[in-house]
């Protein structure tokens, strides 16, 4: 069955957003879980759902990547999951290292893929995608980050395609998702 490609307004109530036209970002500086240089070759030819967050998050970055994980299971159901990936980058790099990035995204999918970079390269990147973060401090030394929310959509061209808001529903975003992904496809072609 073909997938319905929502209007703007519709998808919006679907928590998504789609840029008139896809936006060009710089080559990212990061470094991938298995400590590879991660550029922006990485994002050409599959659709990427990008989601910034760090792995001593106490609530929002546990329960998106569980989400994206009941997603992608909707993907794998539907024989849809070729073409798809999904990156959490790290926006805490003291704590941060691939090793911990590589165990903490496998907890949820050994699929996804974790990412981490410079502070000043993450700034950048974080910047071009519309996701901020600033370090809060907290008791002691400790402290945790705040983040965007939002679950970044990146095409197959490696543009920055649109976002998804939270509240996340994982049968929600999967007929979003699928939608964007027929209009990409009917405006642009596979």
């Amino acid at each position: 069955m073909q997938p319905v490609i929502f209007g703007k307004e519709k998808l919006e109530t679907y928590g998504g957003t789609v840029f008139e036209k896809p936006r060009i970002f710089r080559d990212p500086v990061l470094v991938d879980q298995n400590g590879k240089a991660l550029s922006k070759q990485f994002f050409i030819g599959k659709w990427t759902l990008v989601f910034f967050g760090f792995t001593y998050c106490p609530d929002i970055c546990p329960t998106t990547l569980g989400m994206l994980n009941k997603f992608y299971g909707e993907l794998q159901k539907k024989g849809e999951e070729n073409g798809v990936q999904v990156l959490m980058v790290s926006v805490d790099p003291a704590r941060d290292t691939p090793d911990k990035m590589r165990d903490y995204v496998a907890y949820f999918n050994p699929a996804f893929t974790g990412a981490t970079g410079e502070y000043m390269d993450l700034i950048r990147f974080t910047t071009d995608l519309n996701a901020g973060f600033t370090k809060v401090p907290t008791e002691g030394n400790d402290y945790l980050v705040e983040h965007s929310g939002n679950i970044t959509l990146i095409n197959p061209r490696g543009d920055y395609h649109g976002f998804f808001r939270p509240p996340f529903d994982a049968q929600r975003l999967h007929l979003a998702f699928s939608s964007v992904k027929a209009q990409y496809e009917r405006d642009y072609g596979k």
